[in-house]
């Protein structure tokens, strides 16, 4: 099976994450694959680093784009919601407890790089320096960006400053 199917379940749920919108994950993905298509395999050490990486920055890209757009709509943004058996098997279980329709719409709180920075680490366990990596920032700021987004996401839950608890260590 080639490397690009076998994670494109995974990376399909990550880029709907990140977007809220089962069409724009779709579409990211699919770019993702023709990026995949006009890259030399042999040069390319971890696929799957590397499809996270072109995916998360093509949804970055798209997300700051997007968000320009809907500061013009004067009316609450929120994302689509999705049949999770769209996603894939693997990804369903995963989808069903990471992802709700209430968590996106607070997600759309946080920056697209806070938005992203917490997506990776929470539903994808990625260490910091791979996140650091693929948002194009230091560690020390990725770290940041994840407090940001806890604090925020938490403020929305609980309407305090409180930042989520986690239970794996820095």
């Amino acid at each position: 099976m080639d490397d690009f199917e076998e994670h494109r379940p995974m990376l399909l749920g990550l880029a709907y994450r990140l977007l809220g919108s089962m069409w724009d994950a779709e579409d990211v993905v699919q770019e993702a694959w023709l990026r995949w298509q006009a890259t030399d395999h042999a040069e390319i050490r971890e696929p799957r680093a590397f499809l996270v990486t072109v995916v998360s920055r093509l949804a970055l890209d798209q997300l700051r784009s997007a968000r320009v757009k809907r500061e013009a709509y004067t009316g609450p943004w929120l994302p689509e919601p999705v049949e999770t058996a769209q996603a894939g098997p693997l990804d369903t279980a995963e989808l069903r407890d990471t992802v709700s329709y209430a968590t996106l719409h607070m997600m759309e709180r946080l920056s697209p790089p806070e938005r992203a920075v917490f997506v990776l680490r929470e539903a994808f366990e990625l260490p910091y320096d791979e996140i650091a990596e693929i948002v194009g920032s230091s560690v020390a700021n990725a770290r940041q960006l994840h407090h940001r987004a806890s604090v925020r996401l938490a403020e929305g839950v609980t309407g305090s400053a409180r930042p989520a608890r986690s239970t794996r260590s820095c």
